[in-house]
């Protein structure tokens, strides 16, 4: 369900906006930084490995959104800078997707069942963050941590 959701949002946000949904995330995040930021840095914020990052910043780069700049903030790293068209092409994106995501996803949704919702990924976030460690008290089942280790 959520491949299918994330097909028919990104259908209705490249008809109607021409970026695809991982060119409206890099330029999403780029705006809500303040317009830069470190490649490692936006990748991990939007939950990215930084081969997809680096192949969206060459597809966005071509079409003028986004620059790379070295070191803007200190001499040790590049950053990805939002472009005025990157701008306007995701302000004219932003309306698009909230349309497409209430079409596709919202409408379809009462209060109750929105709760519901909410409450489970809540508990799905909680239980990820407990499993997702690497410490003793990390909360994954000794299975699992026998098996990572090769016992």
């Amino acid at each position: 369900m959520t491949e299918r959701l994330r097909r028919r949002v990104g259908a209705d946000l490249r008809g109607r906006a021409d970026l695809s949904e991982a060119e409206f995330t890099v330029l999403a995040h780029l705006v809500d930084t303040g317009g830069d930021a470190r490649p490692t840095t936006c990748a991990s914020a939007i939950g990215w490995d930084s081969s997809r990052l680096a192949h969206q910043l060459r597809r966005l780069e071509r079409r003028g959104l986004v620059e790379r700049h070295g070191g803007l903030r200190d001499a040790r790293g590049s950053s990805i800078v939002i472009t005025g068209s990157g701008r306007s092409a995701h302000r004219a994106a932003v309306g698009a997707h909230l349309r497409a995501a209430a079409t596709w996803f919202g409408d379809a949704l009462d209060d109750e069942t929105l709760a519901g919702l909410d409450r489970a990924l809540r508990a799905l976030e909680e239980h990820m963050r407990r499993t997702d460690g690497d410490g003793p008290d990390d909360g994954r089942p000794e299975q699992y941590e026998n098996e990572e280790h090769g016992r």
